[in-house]
């Protein structure tokens, strides 16, 4: 009994995984198809400040502190880790969008009246963990210096990326400059 108990159990994982792998190459297939469709900025834009819109509406402190709340502050509760579940649901999608459209057409450099469109690769960056993050940050840095990223937020990203792969803040330096240089050089992204 428990042979065929152990059995059906492996059948079900092997279909649950080939399901996973099937819906992660059905969105790559429309990703892929939205990302070739952007051929005007408009469409650009668009896209762009959809995607930072989903990263924030995602994201609600409190809803997040409401559910902590409600759940004695558990975080290993079903409903926190539920909406934890849909964060990581929606970085993943995002990043995959982030990654496409920067291997296409690279770190926008047009200048766009909408406030949401500047940030929204940025923002997608700093919600991802450090190896995802190190994938996006050459595009990044090509931004940096070409000067549509200005020091400040350089920096703030650097140091972010610095708490993902190493679990804690940065000591900040005297100044953004001399910050960026300590957090490239200890990122080993020079």
């Amino acid at each position: 009994m428990k042979y065929i108990y152990s059995i059906g159990l492996l059948l079900i994982i092997i279909s649950c995984s080939k399901q996973n792998n099937n819906q992660i190459q059905s969105h790559s297939i429309d990703v892929d198809s939205l990302i070739i469709s952007l051929n005007t900025q408009e469409k650009k834009e668009k896209f762009l400040a959809d995607l930072f819109q989903q990263d924030q509406n995602v994201r609600n402190a409190d809803r997040e502190n409401e559910i902590l709340k409600k759940n004695n502050y558990d975080i290993n509760s079903s409903e926190y880790k539920e909406y934890r579940r849909k964060i990581n649901e929606v970085d993943s999608l995002n990043y995959l969008k982030t990654s496409k459209y920067l291997k296409e057409y690279g770190y926008p450099t047009f200048k766009s009246d909408n406030h949401k469109v500047a940030p929204a690769i940025k923002t997608i960056c700093l919600h991802q963990p450090f190896d995802k993050q190190a994938v996006l940050f050459p595009y990044i840095y090509k931004a940096y210096n070409n000067g549509f990223i200005n020091r400040e937020h350089f920096s703030f990203l650097l140091n972010k990326m610095h708490i993902m792969k190493y679990g804690e803040s940065h000591p900040h330096a005297v100044n953004y400059e001399e910050n960026i240089e300590q957090l490239l050089e200890k990122l080993q992204l020079k």
